[in-house]
């Protein structure tokens, strides 16, 4: 009888960042979540150590990286903002395998005119845009109503009811105050007052998006205010974020679902995602036109992703495991290439 092989249980890291400045409220309620995913990924079987991080990955210094993957659930090092690919990075020279995209991708994400390229590049559809730093360069631009946002920051900072315009006085009023406020270029980019759906997408060799998730701006009558700012994501009990509604799959038109997801899905490949990321889409005269994308999307519970998963009967702990699954190729590539330098070496000796 074959003696049976043993199955080693897969050793992950959760990894997730903490920031000493921010209320003790926000420090517990990051605490429950990683705690949430945690319990998640050991009812999948898998043998899971939680890292907390500030401003340093020093905490891994005794962590093989042969043995151990990273669930990378990081957002950046304390007090630096958007910093999410100097993590990635400083795992990428640590030897590593992790959740996620690589430092490149998640740094090209950070300039939105990058993001722009590429996806015009591979023919996405896209709503017309340009960068501008200066009211002079505003006598070209002839799409309004235009959208006006800071070129290099993320999470909707500097979008406001504010960052519509109508006219090219008003287009140079805005693009004045996002240099003043962020010392930065805008992306001026033709406004698409229609529907709105983020779409989250995984894979590598094969990609997939799941369901979308749509915002229901019908609260709002103003064009200004049909937009996901930051007050919408950020500010509690502020008007945006009491009054959209979300619903998860949308639309029910399953022609129009179907092109919402092709659009999702080239926008990940052409940009290089990897393992997941979101894309936000907008209709425009009932064409699906990717507005922007996000290589680090949010896994909060009540956010897009697990949202999608569960639409596709998947649990929040079967959705961190599917992005483990997804992570663990690149793992088992780096042990084989030790093997490998391992057989030379004894054949040269």
């Amino acid at each position: 009888m074959p003696a049976q092989r043993e199955v080693m249980t897969q050793k992950i890291i959760l990894l997730y960042n903490m920031d000493s400045g921010w209320p003790r409220a926000d420090q517990k309620e990051v605490r429950k979540l990683a705690e949430k995913m945690l319990n998640g990924l050991l009812r999948h079987g898998y043998e899971v150590e939680p890292i907390e991080i500030y401003k340093s990955l020093e905490a891994l210094d005794g962590y093989d990286p042969l043995e151990w993957l990273v669930f990378n659930w990081c957002e950046g090092f304390e007090a630096m903002p958007w910093s999410d690919h100097l993590v990635a990075k400083e795992l990428e020279a640590r030897g590593f395998a992790f959740t996620g995209s690589g430092s490149r991708t998640l740094k090209k994400n950070l300039d939105k005119w990058r993001v722009k390229h590429a996806l015009r590049a591979a023919r996405v559809p896209t709503p017309p845009s340009r960068v501008m730093s200066s009211e002079i360069e505003t006598d070209e631009w002839e799409f309004f109503p235009a959208i006006v946002k800071p070129v290099e920051q993320h999470s909707s900072i500097g979008i406001t009811c504010h960052s519509v315009v109508d006219n090219r006085a008003a287009l140079a009023r805005q693009i004045r105050a996002v240099y003043g406020e962020f010392g930065q270029a805008s992306l001026v980019e033709a406004f698409v007052d229609g529907r709105e759906f983020h779409v989250a997408v995984w894979g590598n060799r094969k990609v997939e998006a799941l369901p979308p998730v749509e915002l229901d701006f019908s609260a709002f009558s103003n064009a200004r205010e049909r937009i996901y700012t930051y007050e919408c994501k950020f500010v509690r009990g502020s008007h945006g974020m009491m009054s959209i509604d979300w619903y998860c799959p949308s639309p029910k038109n399953t022609k129009l679902r179907a092109k919402i997801e092709a659009a999702a899905a080239a926008a990940y490949r052409a940009f290089g995602c990897r393992d997941y990321a979101r894309m936000d889409v907008r209709l425009w005269n009932g064409r699906p036109m990717v507005v922007d994308l996000n290589t680090n999307p949010d896994l909060h519970p009540e956010s897009v992703f697990p949202m999608a998963a569960e639409a596709l009967g998947l649990k929040y702990g079967e959705m961190a495991a599917r992005l483990v699954e997804l992570a663990m190729p690149r793992l088992k590539r780096k042990r084989t290439l030790q093997k490998s330098r391992a057989k030379e070496l004894v054949a040269a000796i």
